[in-house]
Order: C-alpha cells, then structure tokens, then sequence
C-alpha cells in the first residue's frame, strides 16, 4: 500500500471512529434526561464490525457510513407488563404509549421525559392482573382486595433474628436450602441474607432491646434484687449470669437477665465483686440496689462483702445494707440434707449401684420387668438415677427404687451369681424411713423453686415448717436418722439467724398475714422470746421505713415523678371540689402528725383480711390499689415482696445457655452468646421455656382402621343428636 492509501484508510479510521464517538455521546446524554437511572443499567456499547468486505465497501464508496444507534434496554420490572405501541389520536398524530399486557390500558410513553411511576401504580391496582397473578405472590388488603404483596425487608430480617432467638436456632438456618424455597415461594422478592448477617442482626435486636431496657429501669418506680451464679460450658468456658428482679411501673413481677458474659479464672470473690459492680454501673443502677442473692460458696462471701462496701460509700444501700445479700434457700437445703444423708452412704450405694446394673443392658432391663411382673407390681414409673449434687434427685430414686422393692428381691433370687448390691432387709427398713423424713423438704424445694408463688411473701412460713420438721424428728425412734439431725439442725440454724428477719418483713407485707403468721411461728419459740422477736421486727420495719421517707437516702427520679403526680390530682381536686377548706387539710395534716402515727403504724394496726375471702389475692395489686393510701410504705412494700430467695433465675438461665452453646455451636463468639441468651429471655421469660422442657409429643404408629373410622362417626352423630 503507498502513501496516498494509507493517508486514505487512516482518514476513514479517524472518521468512523468520530461517528462512534457521537452516537455514545447521544447515549450519554439520553441517560441524563429522564429515564431509568438504575445502578444495575449497563451501557451498551456501539458494535463494530470488522467484516473486511464492508470496510472494502465502505473505502470504494470514499466514505464511512454511521451505524444506526441501538434501542435502550428497558430494565425496569414494570416493563414485564407493559409494551411500547403506536397509537394514533383522535387528530390522527401518531405516538409512542406504554400499553399494559393484561387490560390493555395505556399510558404516555417518552424515554426521555416520563419516569415508570405511573406504570407501578397502575400494576397495584390492575384488576385483569391480579385476577391472573399466582396467590401466593398476593395479600389482602383492608378492602378485602387482592394486591400485589410488598415485603419490608428489614421488617423481614427482624422477624428471622427473633425465629433465630425464640427457637434456639443456628445463624446458618438462613442459608437453608428449603428455608429458602419456602421464602421464594412466599414472595418473589425477597432477599437471602448470610448467616454473617444473621448474627449482625440478632446482635442489633438485642443492642436495641438493651437500650430499651435500661430506660425502664432508670424510671423504675422502685430497687431492685438480683441473684447471680457461674456456670461451665460444654466448651469449659466460664461464664457468669447476673438477673435483676423487680416491679415495674405497671405493678408486675419482673425478672430480667441483664448480662450472660465469659467469665474466666480467677474466680475469686474479689473478681466476681468487680464484674458485678461494672456491670451495674454500665446499666446505670448502681444507686438502685436492694439486695442480691447468692449460693453458700466461699468466694461469695467475699463477693457479698466488697459489693456492700463499695456501694456503702456513696450511701446506695438502705439500713447500712443490712438487708442486702440473701443465701439461696434451695442451697441451703441442698447442703443441708447432703450432710445428713452421709449416714446412710454405704446404703445409697447398694441402691446406686442396683439401679446402674438393671440399666446396663437390654438383655437386663428384660430381665428385672420379667421380675417386676412376677411379684405383680403394677406402677408404671421406672427406676431413675440420681445426680449426686442435687439431693431431691437422691430422694427421687429412693422413693421409686422402695416401690420395686420385691422386684430387686426377685432379681437376687433368680440372678444371684452377677448381682451382688441387693440391700438387706434392715437397710430397707431404714431407708424407707429415711425417705419418709425427706419428703417434706421435697415438697418444700419444689414448692420455692417453681413459680407459683411470683413474690416472697410466703417464703417465711416455708423456711419454718423445716424447722418443725427438724425439732419433731429429734426424738425419732430411729437412731441414724436421730443421728442425722444434729448436724443438720446446726447448719439451719446458722442459715435462719440469717434470713428470718428478711422473711418476716415479707411476710408482714401480705394483707392477709400481717403479723400474725410471724407471731404464731414465734410463738413456739415461747411467750417471752416470741414478744421479744415481734418488738425487733417491728423496730427494723420502722427504720426501713423511715429510710423510704427520706429522699435523701431514697433517690428515685420515677418515685419523685409519682409522689408529683399524686400532689397534683390532690390540688387539682381541692380547686374544683375543694377550693376553700385549705384549713381543714393543714389541721389533718397536723393532726395525723401529732398522733404518732406513720403510715406503717396504720397498716400493722389494721386487722389483716380474710383469707377465706382473698384467698387468690394478688399481693402486688393489692399495693397499687393502696398507694395513695399509703404512699411510701407502697414502694417498700414491692422492693421487700420482689427479693428473690433462691438464684434458680440464674439456673435457668443456664439450661437457655447449654441450647445455645452445644456440641454443634461451640464456637459462638462470647457477645453472640449473651445477645441471644438475654434476647431470648426477654422475649419469653423464664417461666415459657421451663414448659417447653416438659412438653411431651405422643405420636401414634398404628393407622387407624376403617372400623374404628365408622365408629367414631356414630359416636359423634349419637352425641349431636
């Protein structure tokens, strides 16, 4: 090629590449001025064709011809339902209208000037097409008309971190594959989401929830007690959970687990002191502290004793925190009764040991029901095992193991040779005594370990039915178990001096009662001692009281609000119905000032109700009925009424946390952990997951016949007719 053609074809290059340049600019700006500016749209590029041929052509005719630009590509999801036509008007101008698929309607069309808004609203309120949609894409809306459903996604994604939370869910069930079909298919468009941001939103639900929380006790009409306990993982982390109990605004017994947090060595009670205080003061209630309770261990004594000083500094306890730490009464027990069962060990070992041979095998358990229904027992409850910690469980196998008693008989007599822990007859005899000496105490921890009883009120009357239980028992004509409650009523004894004061006081604070129950309780004790014990509860009443009285001890911003309130209505009352006896209110308020008589005074001297009549009365709506009558005396009564006497709050909180933390999830960062175990209790509490421990599903494996079909539906119609 010479000069001349390469001058030529290089000047083709630089024209064709100027019309290129062109059509992209046109492009450009078309994009700019009113159509779809989705961030999805990607530009089209010019084609060029490189055919040889037409590039011949185009140099023969001496010029380049412009290609003609492509149509944009409509990316809209309106566009699915809607077609650019040509429409001629009644003038006979012809013009571009989006025209719907379904009902043929049609509206103006400009790809430069008009947006798809129109054609949006037009698709929520198309009856051909909602006629013809799927009805799982629909909802109805408050006309009883079908619509085309729209999802909030974030609306969405916080209902999947509640499932997450309420069903002890895994973050990847988001990732499900048929948990995702069954979204699709409920609505088109939604969108999946990674487990990743799974746990980010269930950390955000529970950041949220916290806020919230604190809020309501930072206007918390009254004090709070809280129990707090550690616990192993499966993963043997530590982790320590810390429960505020208290009532609310709404007059409602409240319990909330507030921190579920690793805990690691050292677990001294210096360190347990510390995380508990900066837990406190990171929720803003430090100044709200009534009481906490703990189990009988060694370093919580430590624990106990530096809370109390270091909140004693800025004056935050009542009554020099005299009330303040409370033993768990279930501990206690535990504790109690272990020591007296140290006397019957080699005898709980036989029985151990029984019930771990008959469970060995299959072969085995045939074996023992072959001889359970030769001797002809017929109760249907089998042998359980006991978990050597908890001491009802001992009671538990005791009293099921005593009822197949001839059945193990049985089992010497025809397997003599391999069961070699068979009891003797004398050691029977001592542990059916014994376990008759231990049922009270099972009833008794069951009954201040569930939840049928929200307050504390009736906690002193329980505590003192076991020492009855004990001083009866001192005179038992067996000897071991009259060897066993000397130690026992030693270690109660200590407890009781502890915490009968604190139980009373409840006691006191049921309308029912009043001083009654604790007089005749103490009454036993002997005249003198029993009016000696009434005079000292009654002077503890009153400087707790009195500590209510007094603002300056008894800071709270939300009781102030109160007591404001109720001024208020008074005034409000004496300018509409009492505007002029202004004198008679300060000669009352005089008067009842003059007498001596506090509103405590009036309560105790008050006959307590009938409890025939209030038998079911709740304790709590008692109070809000009564507070303007009583005031302060109101608020004292909620925090002594909210005091929790077991930590089986913190327990449960434990059994939440081995469903979180299992052999599949053992790898959950710390701060999911808490986020999903407080979430989880504030949105069902304590007592809804204990019930779902219990639940029992009878799944029938046989079909039902034909026969019996019949039969029910004659049964029916013979009940209907």
């Amino acid at each position: 090629m010479d000069s001349h053609d390469s001058d030529y074809v290089r000047s083709v290059d630089l024209e064709t590449q100027r019309v290129i340049d062109a059509a992209n600019a046109e492009y450009e700006r078309s994009k700019f001025d009113g159509g779809d500016t989705s961030k999805s749209r990607k530009r089209q590029p010019i084609d060029i064709d490189d055919d040889d041929d037409d590039v011949e052509d185009d140099i023969n005719k001496g010029k380049t011809s412009a290609p003609e630009p492509k149509k944009r590509k409509q990316y809209a999801d309106c566009w699915e339902h809607f077609t650019v036509i040509m429409k001629t008007d009644k003038t006979g101008k012809s013009e571009e209208r989006a025209q719907c698929n379904h009902c043929k309607a049609d509206y103006a069309y400009n790809p430069h000037k008009n947006g798809t808004k129109s054609y949006n609203r037009h698709m929520e309120k198309c009856k051909v097409m909602l006629r013809n949609a799927d009805i799982g894409k629909m909802m109805v809306n408050s006309e009883a008309k079908l619509q085309a459903r729209k999802i909030d996604h974030m609306v969405f994604r916080e209902m999947v971190a509640k499932c997450i939370i309420q069903h002890d869910l895994p973050f990847a069930y988001v990732e499900y594959e048929r948990v995702r079909s069954v979204w699709k298919y409920l609505n088109a468009d939604v969108k999946f989401i990674s487990r990743n941001t799974a746990a980010a939103d269930v950390y955000k639900f529970y950041e949220n929830e916290t806020e919230n929380l604190k809020r309501e006790l930072a206007h918390l009409p009254g004090r709070i007690s809280f129990t707090s306990d550690l616990w192993t993982a499966i993963t043997q982390e530590g982790y320590m959970s810390l429960t505020a109990h208290y009532v609310d605004r709404n007059w409602k017994l409240n319990n909330k687990i507030i921190a579920f947090f690793a805990f690691p060595p050292p677990h001294t009670g210096m360190h347990i002191a510390m995380e508990i205080l900066q837990k406190w003061k990171d929720w803003g209630i430090e100044k709200k502290v009534f009481s906490i309770t703990l189990d009988n261990a060694t370093n919580n004594d430590t624990t106990q004793d530096i809370l109390k000083s270091q909140l004693m500094l800025r004056s935050d306890l009542l009554c020099g925190g005299e009330y303040f730490h409370v033993r768990c009464a279930a501990h206690i027990l535990n504790i109690i009764v272990q020591i007296g069962l140290k006397d019957i060990g080699p005898t709980l070992h036989k029985i151990r040991e029984s019930i771990k041979y008959v469970q060995a095998s299959e072969k085995r358990e045939i074996l023992f029901a072959k001889c359970v229904e030769a001797v002809g027992i017929k109760t249907k409850a089998g042998l359980i095992l006991d978990v050597l910690t908890r001491w009802n469980s001992t009671y538990k196998m005791l009293d099921r193991a005593i009822k197949y008693r001839a059945a193990f008989g049985n089992l010497k007599v025809i397997d003599a040779k391999n069961y070699a822990f068979h009891p003797t007859e004398e050691e029977w005899h001592r542990l059916k005594q014994v376990c008759e000496f231990l049922e009270p105490f099972d009833e008794i921890t069951n009954l201040i370990s569930g939840s049928g009883y929200p307050t504390s009120n009736l906690y002193f009357m329980q505590v003192w039915r076991i020492n009855e239980w004990l001083l009866s028992n001192t005179t038992n004509p067996d000897e071991i178990i009259r060897k066993m409650i000397v130690p026992m009523r030693e270690r109660f004894d200590k407890y009781w001096e502890e915490v009968s004061d604190v139980f009373a006081m409840t006691t006191v604070f049921d309308p029912r009662f009043k001083l009654t129950l604790v007089d005749f309780c103490f009454g036993k004790l002997g005249k003198n001692a029993a009016k000696r014990k009434i005079e000292d509860l009654r002077s503890k009443l009153t400087t707790l009281f009195e500590s209510y009285e007094n603002k300056s001890i008894f800071t709270s911003s939300s009781t102030e609000t109160r007591e404001t309130n109720q001024e208020s209505e008074e005034n409000e009352g004496q300018k509409t119905c009492f505007g002029n006896y202004q004198d008679f209110f300060a000669f009352r308020k005089e008067t009842v000032v003059s007498s001596g008589k506090s509103s405590l005074d009036m309560y105790l001297d008050e006959p307590p109700l009938d409890t025939k009549n209030f038998e079911s009365l709740d304790i709590l709506m008692y109070w809000k009925d009564n507070t303007q009558r009583y005031g302060a005396l109101a608020s004292m009564a909620c925090d002594l009424l909210s005091i929790p006497i077991i930590t089986v709050a913190s327990e449960s909180s434990f059994s939440i946390g081995a469903r979180v933390l299992n052999k599949y999830r053992s790898r959950l960062l710390p701060k999911n952990v808490q986020a999903l175990i407080c979430s989880r209790n504030w949105l069902k509490g304590f007592e809804a997951y204990e019930n779902e421990e219990y639940e029992k599903f009878v799944e029938d494996e046989t079909s039902p016949t034909f026969q019996s079909i019949v039969d029910d539906e004659l049964d029916i119609d013979e009940e209907t007719s």
